[in-house]
């Protein structure tokens, strides 16, 4: 259970520090070219981190969680691929907590994930 709870809060603060900035980025440190790829996309991210405190807020409220475990597992990994290949190892501590509670919180949910599979 407080392992579902951290990680609703996780993504709820790093959601709302998007909006709010009151925790200190590394956007200045990235690499050039990841700074692009940024700036192409910032008028999608948004949305992305509005769908990070939905998710959150399910977590915490503890409904759907199965569903939403699932539905969080593809941004988990893409959010530690991109910090791993942009080669920001010393700060990947945050996207590396988000995928191994998923997956830690997925395996422990594996009954209910069996009939997706038969």
């Amino acid at each position: 259970k407080w392992l579902r709870i951290l990680l609703g809060l996780f993504l709820i603060v790093y959601g709302l520090n998007q909006f709010f900035h009151f925790i200190p980025s590394t956007y200045g440190q990235m690499p050039e070219n990841t700074r692009s790829f940024i700036d192409a996309v910032v008028e999608y991210l948004p949305y992305l981190y509005i769908f990070e405190i939905l998710i959150g807020l399910f977590l915490l409220l503890n409904k759907w969680t199965a569903f939403i475990y699932i539905v969080l597992f593809p941004l988990s990994i893409s959010f530690l691929m991109f910090t791993i290949l942009n080669g920001d190892i010393h700060n990947m501590w945050p996207a590396l907590i988000v995928a191994l509670l998923n997956f830690g919180l997925m395996l422990d949910h594996k009954e209910q994930y069996k009939p997706l599979f038969d």
